[in-house]
């Protein structure tokens, strides 16, 4: 029951106390025993078996129990109010007094494009004008917003369905990962359905193509003014309450954006808003290249000189257990955040268990950079044999052919391969520097790597 340990620790503080009230007003000692011990998780399992005196067989009962226990709970305490009374308008409202309360409300959803709630008016409207001429009127409508509701979720498909090719893209580079990523669709869909939400969606596809895979869409207007009507739109619509996450996405377009350009100041405004919510910012990975954050952060604060902010972060995050690409960069990350900590062997650790635990045969473009940040950690602690053993291995697989677009790893072998010669002297540390030189020449393409490494590089000789 692992899973009762997770939710019990993830429940907020208000719903914890109300179900520790439920408890103990119901006298539930073993349930009590088991919720405070997984909640402060200080205990073992058998030392919290033994302490409520109870068999391995009853101590699984129990636990399945308090599991369904805390769900019911959860439902009770977290009702939502009835907030849309149609249903009473219908049967105990004069009819005059209803209509007129359904246009009320009709004007009020509409003009905030909330398309579910106008649904129900319609079909409200419908039943309450069934005898009228009026009937056919309001079942159009109703109709056209069940189109429109159709269409959004079509449009919103697109979007994760664009956020998943441009993932994919992002840790291949494959030239044909690129050409999947499509725009025709959700232009056709923003031409028949001009509402904000839609403009949204287009404009997050539009916005990503520039940020993260350098499309520049013809006859767009360019990214920053991209972003600032997402802004616009979104001050507009202050009461559609989905747009709520949508600004925070917005406010990731900012930080991603001025990093790119290297407007640091202006970028760490922005990073202070989703590191906010760095717990559940995760869960935006429908939206938009949510992971991409685990990346930038490290870099934007090493470049910040706040590296500090990264030690002793051990908090839960919230994400998609079949999201690959958020998995494994969430691992990468912890990997990279080490490095500027300064702990190389627990680096090595988890670049090395990330290398056994994942498929990479299509993902070559994380492939090379997890295999030479790992190299490179070896020399650091010289391992030359086994940084010795990846860089061959890497070798083989560009120079096969068909990947001969890398030559800025190829460079960077040739850096590490001199790292391990050994050699101090004048002539051996120019070498390096010009491989440097010509590594960081070559790697201003699209195909750049090791953009982590930076400073790291830098400092090498």
């Amino acid at each position: 029951m692992e899973k009762l340990k997770r939710i019990i620790k993830q429940l907020s503080v208000e719903d914890f106390t109300q179900i520790k009230s439920a408890l103990e007003k119901n006298e539930s000692k073993k349930f009590l025993t088991i919720l405070k011990a997984y909640r402060e998780d200080i205990s073992t399992e058998e030392k919290i078996r033994k302490s409520i005196k109870s068999s391995e067989g009853a101590y699984y009962v129990l636990k399945s129990r308090l599991f369904t226990k805390i769900q019911e709970l959860l439902v009770e305490n977290n009702i939502i109010p009835e907030t849309n009374p149609l249903i009473q308008y219908l049967h105990e409202y004069p009819r005059e007094t209803a209509i007129a309360l359904l246009h009320q409300l009709e004007k009020k959803y509409f003009d905030n494009d909330i398309p579910q709630e106008l649904i129900n008016v319609y079909s409200a409207l419908k039943k309450t004008h069934f005898y009228s001429d009026k009937y056919y009127h309001y079942s159009q409508l109703y109709n056209k917003q069940i189109a429109y509701m159709l269409a959004f979720e079509k449009a919103e498909d697109l979007l994760f369905s664009f956020n998943k090719a441009l993932a994919n893209y992002f840790f291949s580079r494959n030239n044909s990962d690129k050409e999947s990523i499509s725009l025709k669709e959700i232009k056709q869909i923003y031409s028949l359905n001009q509402s904000h939400r839609f403009e949204l969606i287009k404009n997050f596809i539009l916005i990503q193509c520039q940020l993260f895979a350098n499309i520049e869409p013809l006859d767009e207007d360019p990214l920053e003014d991209l972003i600032k009507r997402c802004e616009q739109i979104i001050h507009n619509y202050t009461n559609d309450k989905q747009l709520k996450y949508y600004k925070l996405v917005v406010d990731y377009f900012w930080l991603e954006y001025y990093f790119k350009i290297n407007q640091l100041k202006k970028a760490e405004k922005y990073f202070e808003i989703i590191n906010e919510q760095n717990n559940s910012w995760l869960l935006s990975n429908n939206y938009c290249l949510s992971f991409k954050f685990l990346l930038t952060k490290p870099q934007l604060l090493c470049r910040l000189n706040k590296t500090s902010k990264l030690k002793n972060k051990n908090e839960e995050l919230y994400f998609d257990k079949y999201d690959f690409y958020t998995i494994s960069t969430l691992k990468f990350s912890k990997a990279i955040i080490n490095i500027y900590c300064g702990n190389t062997k627990e680096s090595i650790d988890i670049l090395s268990g990330l290398i056994s635990d994942i498929t990479l045969y299509y993902f070559f473009h994380f492939e090379i950079e997890l295999k030479l940040t790992l190299a490179y950690l070896y020399i650091k602690q010289n391992k030359c044999e086994m940084a010795d053993e990846l860089l061959k291995s890497l070798s083989r697989k560009i120079n096969d052919g068909k990947k001969a677009d890398y030559q800025n790893a190829l460079q960077f072998m040739k850096v590490l391969n001199l790292l391990m010669s050994k050699s101090k002297t004048t002539i051996a540390k120019n070498k390096i520097q010009e491989a440097i030189q010509q590594f960081n020449f070559l790697n201003s393409t699209e195909k750049n790597i090791l953009s982590f490494l930076k400073l790291e590089i830098a400092s090498i000789t």
